[in-house]
């Protein structure tokens, strides 16, 4: 009989449930500079600390607002990862992964909105060496201000470090984008800013959308696969800009390059809808610029 089990075995215990994880898809949490101290502020703002290349007159006004939104926007999140630690630790690959992982989504809306500042308003000029000397430039000017922003104060010093590197790589995919723009407007083309962010992904490697006509679902997918290659680019970027005196010839070298590719793809084949959007110029008209703007980053919705 003792070899014979009991018909209701008693429940086993079961061990304690495992944390959920947390979800991905949560918002991150952000700060603004009106929550730092006013010294601190004023020392991170885009008009005294970005570098000057961005700060530029020859830059369009609407980009440039954009660039100084970014920068603004995101400081007192990279400030807040890097205040009370060590300059090291400030400066470690760690550290500015989390930091770039903190501000991922507001890095992927600056992007988009640059390709589209870039349709409307690109850099002048129709050659495509140009826009790559200016990228060139940009890069070896992001690089400069990272390298004379770690010599400067602890907290702020690897805040305006950081922040350098990634306007630095959002102002490339700017510069890309205008030139992008010019070669369709050079082949009389009107492109829109879903063809232009799909080439630019197809540039840099990706390869979902070869041989398809650009759509929005398309660019959306592009755009997050865009996205994750933004922050690493902008990781490495940052790392290259800590190599003293080779790190400045480095940035510019990369940026002038990661352009040229984009000028050396294949224009894609024209959409039925780009007869109406050469009927519908609207470069010159500031309001409806707006407006198309809103639309355009309330697609994501």
């Amino acid at each position: 009989m003792s070899d014979v089990p009991p018909p209701f075995p008693p429940p086993e215990a079961k061990p304690p449930e495992p944390m959920s994880p947390p979800d991905d898809r949560a918002p991150a949490r952000h700060l603004e500079l009106s929550d730092l101290p006013p010294a601190v502020a004023e020392r991170l703002q885009f008009d005294r600390a970005a570098p000057r290349r961005l700060r530029s007159e020859k830059m369009p006004p609407a980009v440039q607002e954009e660039l100084r939104q970014l920068w603004d926007g995101i400081a007192a999140d990279i400030y807040d990862e890097v205040a009370g630690l060590r300059r090291t630790k400030g400066l470690s690959s760690a550290t500015v992964e989390r930091a770039l992982a903190r501000v991922a989504d507001r890095l992927l809306q600056a992007q988009r909105v640059v390709i589209f500042a870039a349709v409307h308003y690109p850099l002048k000029g129709e050659k495509s060496g140009r826009h790559i000397a200016v990228a060139g430039v940009g890069g070896g000017s992001a690089a400069t201000a990272e390298a004379l922003a770690i010599y400067g104060s602890l907290g702020t010093a690897a805040a305006v470090a950081i922040l350098s590197a990634v306007v630095g790589e959002v102002f490339e995919t700017y510069v890309a984008a205008s030139a992008r723009t010019q070669q369709y407007r050079g082949a009389q083309r009107s492109p829109d800013p879903d063809v232009v962010l799909t080439d630019l992904a197809e540039a840099a490697g990706y390869s979902a959308s070869v041989g398809r006509r650009a759509s929005t679902k398309l660019a959306r997918d592009a755009a997050g696969w865009l996205g994750e290659l933004l922050a690493k680019r902008t990781a490495s970027r940052f790392a290259r800009g800590l190599v003293p005196v080779v790190g400045i010839a480095l940035g510019a070298g990369m940026s002038a390059w990661n352009v040229r590719a984009v000028t050396r793809h294949p224009l894609r084949p024209p959409a039925p809808d780009e007869l109406l959007r050469l009927a519908d110029d609207i470069m010159n008209d500031p309001s409806a610029y707006t407006e198309a703007r809103q639309r355009y980053l309330e697609l994501e919705d």
